[in-house]
């Protein structure tokens, strides 16, 4: 479904107070890629998500890295199980 993610990032942004958290956890799309493969693999390019974000106004806060696999080719459908994708998760905050 097309999804305006600006209004959407916007929209969180007004509903949280002050030094509210914001985490998004996504699969990894290869660097460069845009949004070209969110469809079709189900994947975002980390780089494009943290530019959205940060436009709404938030801050990137941390970044965990507990969810990342390396050896995640980032060519395959995050849907398909016989994979364990790269994910990122990023946290942003709201300023004060």
């Amino acid at each position: 479904q097309p999804i305006d993610r600006a209004k959407m990032n916007q929209r969180v942004y007004a509903a949280l107070k002050p030094g509210g958290r914001f985490v998004i956890v996504d699969h990894s799309a290869k660097p460069g890629t845009g949004i070209s493969v969110a469809r079709t693999l189900h994947r975002i390019d980390r780089d494009v998500v943290v530019a959205e974000v940060t436009q709404a106004g938030f801050v990137l806060e941390a970044e965990g890295q507990f969810l990342r696999n390396l050896s995640d080719t980032r060519d395959v459908s995050s849907g398909d199980d016989r994979i364990n994708t790269d994910k990122f998760v990023l946290r942003f905050v709201k300023p004060r």
